[in-house]
Formats: structure tokens, C-alpha cells, sequence
């Protein structure tokens, strides 16, 4: 009985740590540029950037890098792209929409480079 208890415990052990492993695989970080300017265009970038499936979205407005940690299963880089596009700001992948561009602060018009804060 007591060899059967600690073989059970082990293949639990065993199921449960393969389970961690193959959730890990499916996780990666990537970067992707993203154009904007200041703090308040990080906080923007980054919330839109948080869809289903990321982790962590980090936006660094000196190199104009979107750092995120995403399942690889549930979203993808093209799909964060979109969603950070779609609220005004140009990614490599694709062009910002022009009307959310359009209503953004001024300091947050990043073509033009209109911002004198931060």
C-alpha cells in the first residue's frame, strides 16, 4: 500500500511538472517597434497591447520598443500589432488608424514630433 501511495504522489509530481513545462513552451517574448512619444502614449500603447494572451506589455519610448511576454496559443504578434494600430499609434506591422491618430493629444503626435514633455 504505502509503495502505491508514493508512486501515485510521483506520477502526480510527474503530470503536473510536464503540464508546467509545455505551458512554458507555449510562452515567448518579442519585441516589435511602435511609434509614439511620451508617458501618456506608453500608457495607451501598453494597454492596448494587453489582449487575451499577454502577459506583459512594456513599452520603451527612447528605442520605440513594445517588449511582450504572450502565449503563443492564444494571440500572436501580428494580433498585438493590430490591437496598438488600432488605437492610433504605427507598429512595424501595420499603420496606425488615422482617425484615432488624428484625436490623440497633441503631444502624442509622434510623425510629427510635437511633444515638449517627458
Amino acid at each position: 500500500m504505502k509503495h502505491t501511495i508514493i508512486k501515485l504522489v510521483f506520477m502526480l509530481l510527474l503530470a503536473f511538472a510536464t503540464n508546467q513545462i509545455k505551458a512554458q513552451s507555449n510562452v515567448i517574448t518579442d519585441t516589435i517597434s511602435v511609434q509614439g512619444n511620451c508617458g501618456e502614449c506608453r500608457e495607451r500603447i501598453e494597454d492596448a497591447a494587453f489582449i487575451k494572451g499577454v502577459k506583459s506589455a512594456s513599452w520603451n519610448k527612447e528605442k520605440d520598443l513594445l517588449t511582450v511576454i504572450y502565449n503563443a496559443e492564444k494571440t500572436s504578434l501580428e494580433k498585438i500589432s493590430l490591437a496598438v494600430a488600432n488605437i492610433g499609434h504605427d507598429t512595424r506591422l501595420h499603420t496606425g488608424n488615422e482617425k484615432k491618430y488624428k484625436k490623440l493629444p497633441s503631444c502624442c503626435a509622434y510623425r510629427t514630433n510635437a511633444c515638449l514633455h517627458d
